[in-house]
């Protein structure tokens, strides 16, 4: 079950009250942050991107105090999604599920200390993973068999042999880096994408590939500085693609990339699914919804391979939809509430292509921070209802009742 199994990392802005770093800006919302004397000036523009330029916008711009560098990777700044764990409260933010029954889910809790569980009853009950003591928060997953799976987080790398249950810390070789996706198209073949802070702005992208199943880490040579990047996947052991401020394709197993444009414009892109090695769909929140809740998320698709990429047209009421998952050609994108109801759930059955809101399978979730589907009608969403953590399980496109996850995800007052 290792094909179409998109990383599940995210976009959300969050504040730690352990660090001095009272911004932890990655730019894989449609901020456009530019550095400045004395501070950071963040300028949000309210319009979208079309034919490469931006249209005519209502710009507000604020000062804030300055980026510090974290010193150590233990201090990496912490990129938290919507529905995700935040200082106080922790939540799942990635899930992968190998079968009809089992799945994997990592996150973290109110230390945002990296949490893990797995299931073997659809989610509908969980146990707790073993972790390292003070891991940091882990934002991405990948399961390449019922037993090999790769987490990634801040600063992080953590890897199962044993479904789940015991979890081993692996070491990167980037600094202070926020990884935020990762992809395995084999037990030994795996590539990951994040940001670190960069001399260029408050972050840049970083990309890693790893040819022992997440032991060991190496950066591949990249011919120009990247944009910040938030999901990749590899649908084979060849073919790779990495979304975020920009699109990037290997077709070497991650060894090179090259940058795709996207015919007409897109806004900046939170997760990328292949269903194929010719067929991918990435999509992206539109900041447009502050202003109007009935606007449509950003989303673009290839059908040659990640040569070409063209937009694809979302249906109102998604512009806060962001995680994505793809099961063969059936596809399912979904975020968070726009309207004060459970989350909008987003299906397409052509590789993603063309979308349409399905009203029937809602999730009880005010917020999805990631779905997993092990075929095209069983899913696994996770995230958040209220302030509690919460698992829903879709069969044949019904929804079931919420499932709790593991205590230590709901961490209280910080404690591990």
């Amino acid at each position: 079950m290792n094909e179409q199994k998109p990383t599940r990392n995210r976009s959300r802005i969050a504040t730690s009250q352990h660090r001095n770093v009272k911004l932890l800006l990655v730019a894989l919302t449609s901020l456009l942050v530019v550095g400045v004397a004395g501070g950071i000036a963040i300028a949000t523009s309210h319009s979208r991107l079309a034919r490469g330029q931006r249209d005519a916008a209502t710009t507000t711009t604020t000062t804030i105090a300055p980026w510090n560098v974290p010193a150590n990777e233990t201090s990496t700044p912490v990129v938290l999604a919507p529905g995700g764990a935040a200082g106080g409260s922790g939540n799942y933010n990635a899930v992968d599920c190998v079968s009809t029954s089992e799945c994997v889910a990592v996150g973290g809790n109110g230390s945002l200390h990296g949490v893990a569980g797995y299931s073997t009853s659809s989610g509908g009950s969980w146990s707790s993973g073993t972790v390292v003591p003070g891991l940091p928060d882990l934002e991405a997953l990948n399961c390449t068999s019922a037993n090999d799976c790769v987490a990634v987080g801040a600063g992080a790398v953590a890897v199962t042999r044993d479904g789940g249950s015991n979890w081993i810390a692996r070491s990167i070789p980037s600094s202070n880096t926020t990884l935020l996706g990762v992809s395995c198209a084999s037990s030994e073949h795996c590539v990951s994408v994040g940001v670190s802070p960069g001399a260029t702005g408050p972050y840049q992208g970083q990309l890693l590939v790893s040819s022992n199943g997440g032991n060991t880490w190496s950066v591949p040579t990249i011919s120009a500085s990247l944009g910040p990047l938030g999901s990749v996947d590899c649908p084979s052991s060849i073919f790779c693609v990495a979304v975020g401020a920009s699109i990037l394709v290997s077709n070497n197993g991650g060894a090179t990339w090259t940058n795709r444009p996207v015919n007409g414009g897109t806004g900046v892109l939170r997760f990328v699914s292949c269903a194929s090695s010719s067929t991918c769909v990435a999509i992206g929140p539109n900041p447009a919804v502050a202003q109007d809740p009935s606007a449509s998320a950003f989303a673009v698709e290839t059908s040659d391979g990640g040569a070409s990429w063209n937009p694809v047209v979302m249906p109102p009421g998604t512009a806060d939809v962001y995680a994505l998952t793809c099961a063969g050609t059936r596809c399912y994108a979904s975020g968070e509430s726009t309207a004060g109801d459970s989350a909008v759930v987003a299906v397409s059955g052509d590789g993603g292509a063309s979308w349409s809101v399905d009203s029937t399978l809602k999730p009880s979730l005010d917020e999805v921070s990631a779905m997993s589907c092990s075929s095209a009608t069983d899913c696994l969403f996770i995230g958040r209802t209220g302030k509690s953590p919460s698992t829903v399980a879709s069969t044949n496109g019904t929804a079931s009742p919420g499932y709790p996850v593991p205590a230590p995800v709901r961490a209280r007052d910080g404690a591990q």
